[in-house]
């Protein structure tokens, strides 16, 4: 499964990243259609006041698969309606050159392009007359690899080197939206759902990390939901977590050079009236550190 990783990196495209760069990384938002099983509602407002200020800081915002659950989901027109205030914040990110999307198990099918005309790159509300240009041009990628100071930083999903997530998702999906969501309303667990067991989270970490070090790379992926930031000198596989913690949203940021593990919360002020807030979980980190 790791000749996957190598394969999908080798034929992605490499952006060169300097000092100046500014990075947000963040995956798994799993946005639905407002239904209860939405696991993005909850933390909508929290990922929005996310969005604002790292696109008021000039950060290139990229989403790392699974950004909208089309597993769940057969209609993609519903997502887009139902969270059309954040496509408009991404849409503005793509204005400016500076955002990406990488696709994950959940929202493979965005890669093709019949949906993505259809619903993705233009938008019309047919209630209120509103004609939006969403996301026009933009290239849905399997993986991505930003070279810093001749280090390679190599993004993909993660679930590649998940056989049920991975070779068989169809299968997965059709489980997943026709008998585990039902099931799992009466506690029974989806054994698909890397997120929802501990076994299968350990076991593709330990297979990203795996090709991490083997090829002397950076990796960050998502996938298994559970955020990881390697000590220096203990590894170089990092997680960037999900946007459907039940307390907040994790994310990486790459700034000055520097490697971060960030999350986003709602908290009270003073005056009790509720806030957004970021905290820095681990790092600011050197990223040449890490290959030293």
């Amino acid at each position: 499964m790791n000749n996957k990783i190598s394969d999908i990196i080798s034929k992605s495209r490499t952006i060169n990243i300097d000092d100046k760069s500014k990075i947000v990384i963040m995956s798994d938002c799993h946005r639905g259609e407002g239904n209860s099983d939405d696991n993005f509602l909850r933390n909508e407002v929290i990922h929005m006041a996310a969005l604002k200020y790292y696109l008021n800081q000039d950060y290139t915002y990229v989403e790392l698969g699974d950004g909208d659950d089309l597993w769940e989901v057969k209609e993609y027109g519903n997502v887009v309606l139902e969270h059309l205030d954040v496509f408009k914040l991404l849409s503005e990110f793509h204005k400016k050159g500076k955002l990406i999307m990488i696709v994950g198990n959940h929202d493979n099918i965005k890669k093709d392009m019949n949906i993505l005309e259809k619903y993705f790159y233009f938008y019309d509300n047919p209630d209120t007359q509103e004609y939006y240009e969403l996301l026009n041009g933009l290239e849905i990628e399997d993986g991505l690899t930003f070279k810093y100071k001749g280090e390679d930083i190599c993004l993909l999903h993660g679930h590649q080197v998940d056989l049920l997530n991975g070779p068989f998702w169809k299968l997965s999906r059709f489980l997943v939206r026709y008998v585990w969501r039902y099931l799992e309303r009466t506690g029974i667990k989806d054994p698909t759902n890397a997120a929802k067991n501990y076994e299968a989270k350990k076991r593709i970490d330990k297979r990203l990390k795996k090709w991490s070090e083997e090829n002397n790379k950076i990796l960050i992926a998502g996938h298994t939901h559970r955020p990881i930031y390697p000590k220096v000198g203990s590894g170089l596989y990092f997680n960037d977590g999900s946007c459907i913690h039940p307390n907040g949203v994790t994310c990486i940021e790459i700034e000055n050079g520097n490697i971060s593990l960030v999350k986003w919360v709602r908290s009270v002020d003073d005056n009790n009236n509720v806030i957004v807030t970021k905290s820095v979980i681990a790092g600011p980190t050197p990223i040449l550190d890490f290959f030293e």
